[in-house]
């Protein structure tokens, strides 16, 4: 006769504040990161409003000219006032919220399905440890995680001279939606059976709620907005009447998606979800015989999202060009940030530069995401059975760099803190020439220049071939 698990004798949340300790532990970078620059960013951005923004009249512009353009309503909604705060509270509303929200569902994804996949789950399971601890120590990190970054948002905007009561509604609406795909992660971890298939079932709901938020904006009607976390944000109004009752949809949903979690969890088997995978087939396509046609198999997903997401991305910014010309024209903070790409640039010109300037940033995210899958592929014990065919590791790397290049996430961070000190803060320009972002052509308005070009792809090819020396010689797992 077997022994009761250790949850059984322990009681299923047993361990729990051990767990918490260990998430702390194991992000104690990842944290920071995600919630920490995400309260930076909103209060980086208030402190820009007032020189973007400088008159009454500049900004009841901005109120008019949003409220004709569909492309803006869809993106963030419209300004609830023409106040500084209003604005302030508007124009990081859209990334803000959706930066918690995927923070909320990737570290909830870690900490539960993926541990599970790895293995380390069932370890856990033969000490003293409930079967509910780990679900429940990664979701106190979120809440906890969410709630400081609102109330970080709170205590900036309100050190800025911002009403206390509009700037604490302000981040405390952006930690609801951190908290509620939170939650939606949960229920996800425990219907998949794979990590990526939870954060492509969490990122689908993120998506369709953005959505519907967005299409209610364009005219649907405020009881459409309702139906999405994201439309609960923007009804708190922050500076334009501060309705605090409209986050009280947020912990209803946070209790009825953490019930359903919690029940479902408890009656599937461990390393399995309440849907099954979907079985393979027997044989593998002959498209699947080389480290490039492996790897395109495993990044296919990202790349075509990443592909659909920057054609739509175009596609609203070509759209939104003249309403945003005219904003350019009222704020001479932004036509001067938007004349550094070029002196003598038409307003458009400048503005469409100063995207091509953004979306190598953006871009730069994908990268870093699609190289990291080489790190994982190894703690995965994948890449051993791999290699254990006629496969050389540089063969299996190139593969996946033929996806995406070679990058660091600490020199992202680096980089987007810079231009923030320069755009922000005032520090001097000459402060970007470490930047990689600073030297991306300012087409259309500035003329194509090859030697910042023909920099960059040296920088990356002597990393890269660093990269790829120091893995023929090291050990796997190392």
């Amino acid at each position: 006769m077997s022994a009761p698990a250790p949850g059984a004798r322990t009681g299923s949340a047993a361990g729990t504040a051990a767990l918490v300790r260990l998430v702390l532990r194991r992000d104690r970078l990842r944290l920071p990161l995600w919630y920490g620059l995400t309260a930076l960013f909103v209060v980086g951005v208030a402190a820009a409003v007032p020189g973007a923004y400088p008159t009454e009249e500049a900004r009841q512009a901005l109120v008019a000219a949003t409220a004709q353009d569909p492309t803006q309503l869809f993106a963030i909604g419209p300004v609830h006032g023409s106040s500084v705060g209003a604005v302030a509270a508007w124009r990081p509303r859209g990334q803000a919220a959706l930066l918690l929200s995927i923070a909320g569902i990737l570290l909830v994804v870690r900490h539960t399905r993926a541990e599970e996949a790895s293995g380390r789950r069932e370890l856990l399971g033969a000490t003293a440890i409930g079967r509910q601890a780990p679900l429940t120590a990664v979701l106190v990190v979120a809440f906890a995680a969410n709630l400081l970054a609102g109330l970080a948002v709170g205590a900036g905007l309100t050190a800025l001279g911002s009403p206390a009561a509009g700037s604490f509604a302000t981040g405390l609406s952006f930690a609801a939606s951190g908290c509620v795909f939170a939650a939606v992660a949960a229920v996800a971890a425990q219907l998949t059976e794979s990590p990526r298939a939870a954060i492509g079932l969490s990122a689908g709901v993120m998506a369709a709620c953005y959505a519907v938020r967005g299409v209610a904006d364009l005219g649907a009607g405020d009881g459409l907005s309702w139906l999405s976390p994201f439309g609960w944000v923007e009804h708190v109004r922050p500076f334009a009447g501060d309705h605090w009752w409209a986050l009280l949809p947020a912990p209803a949903a946070c209790a009825a998606l953490l019930a359903a979690a919690y029940a479902v969890s408890a009656r599937r088997g461990l390393g399995r979800g309440a849907f099954p995978a979907r079985p393979g087939r027997a044989r593998a396509s002959a498209l699947l015989r080389t480290p490039a046609a492996l790897a395109w198999r495993g990044q296919r997903g990202t790349v075509l999202a990443w592909t659909a997401g920057m054609a739509l991305f175009g596609a609203g910014v070509g759209a939104a060009a003249p309403t945003i010309a005219e904003q350019l024209a009222q704020s001479p903070v932004l036509s001067g940030i938007v004349a550094r790409a070029g002196a003598s640039a038409r307003p458009v010109d400048g503005f469409f530069a100063f995207i091509v300037y953004l979306s190598a940033q953006v871009v730069t995210v994908f990268t870093l995401q699609a190289v990291l899958r080489l790190r994982a592929e190894e703690a995965s014990g994948r890449l051993e059975l791999l290699l254990s065919g006629p496969v050389g590791r540089l063969r299996w790397a190139l593969g996946h760099l033929l996806v995406a290049a070679a990058g660091a996430y600490t020199v992202l961070a680096v980089c987007l803190l810079l231009e923030l000190a320069v755009d922000l803060l005032g520090a001097p320009h000459a402060v970007l020439a470490v930047s990689p972002f600073a030297l991306t052509p300012g087409l259309p308005a500035a003329p194509f220049a090859l030697g910042p070009v023909a920099a960059l792809c040296a920088v990356a090819a002597g990393l890269t071939g660093a990269g790829l020396a120091a893995l023929a010689r090291r050990d796997l797992g190392g």
